[in-house]
């Protein structure tokens, strides 16, 4: 099934640390190797309600959209889906692996984190298709995770993130302060810091690139040395990002893989919303 005309999704990731929307344009003519149009989104905390007067702001008067749903915080997310406007459709829930278009090659996959999955459906619409690929998602915590050359999810490593490094400096330590990610700046820090401050500037950078770093060159080695694409995603994607040369930088990426696992989901709620594009993955 196609789709005949431009298609809004609304997509929401729920988050441990923040609830990430996104409105989506699926168009007609969308190719297997490209992302929908993301065309408004914002973040808010799990704490506070959901943010549903802004999302109203974005539609036209009588626009109701669909939407999808899933996220590693099971509490955010059933918060979203309790408080969900009653006059649109009601959300799919994308709740583990077996929902998820994509082949995944662990031991247990439905214990894989879902925001994990996400990345990989939405990298391997990205990636050259003759090259695996490793995605750096540096969020509360940090992941770095394989897609093989056959779109196959391999699994990968989790890490500390820059945040939790930063409160747990600060809250298992008497003096020194809370240094959180926006205070790192934008580009990388100076290697030898000359007060407090800026010497955990430059233990968290270094650090966490530092380990992404030996992780690539790790997973690469375990694959046979074959040439893998590098990408980036999550809050501090941009900071690792000014290091990394040869990464690609993609904002959101779980929330594109989030909309395209909803569209190939066999539900009656977006059944209209399945690409044609997408039914060999779906199978995978």
């Amino acid at each position: 099934m196609t789709l005949s005309d431009p298609t809004r999704l609304l997509a929401i990731d729920a988050g441990n640390s923040r609830l990430k929307f996104g409105l989506f344009v699926v168009s007609p003519s969308l190719s297997s190797s490209e992302l929908p149009d993301l065309v408004a989104s914002l973040a808010s905390s799990p704490d506070d309600d959901v943010p549903w007067p802004e999302i109203s702001g974005w539609l036209a008067e009588g626009d109701c959209p669909r939407g999808v749903v899933a996220g590693s915080n099971p509490t955010a997310r059933d918060k979203v889906t309790a408080s969900w406007p009653t006059d649109w459709p009601p959300p799919v829930v994308v709740d583990g692996a077996t929902s998820i278009p994509l082949s995944v090659q662990l031991a247990d996959p439905g214990k894989a984190g879902v925001d994990r999955l996400l990345n990989a459906v939405a990298v391997n619409r990205l990636r050259n298709p003759a090259r695996g690929a490793i995605i750096v998602d540096s969020g509360t915590a940090t992941t770095v995770d394989v897609v093989d050359a056959e779109g196959d999810f391999r699994g990968g490593a989790i890490l500390p993130g820059f945040g939790l490094l930063a409160r747990s400096l600060h809250q298992y330590t008497a003096l020194l302060p809370h240094v959180p990610l926006d205070q790192l700046g934008g580009s990388a820090p100076p290697p030898i810091g000359t007060d407090t401050t800026s010497a955990i500037r430059s233990g968290l950078f270094y650090g966490q690139l530092g380990a992404v770093r030996e992780l690539v060159t790790e997973l690469a080695s375990l694959l046979g040395g074959e040439s893998l694409e590098l990408f980036l995603t999550g809050g501090g994607g941009p900071l690792l990002a000014t290091a990394l040369d040869d990464a690609r930088l993609v904002p959101h990426l779980g929330l594109y893989g989030l909309v395209l696992a909803g569209l190939s989901l066999a539900d009656p709620a977006l059944a209209d919303l399945a690409l044609a594009d997408l039914g060999d993955e779906a199978e995978a």
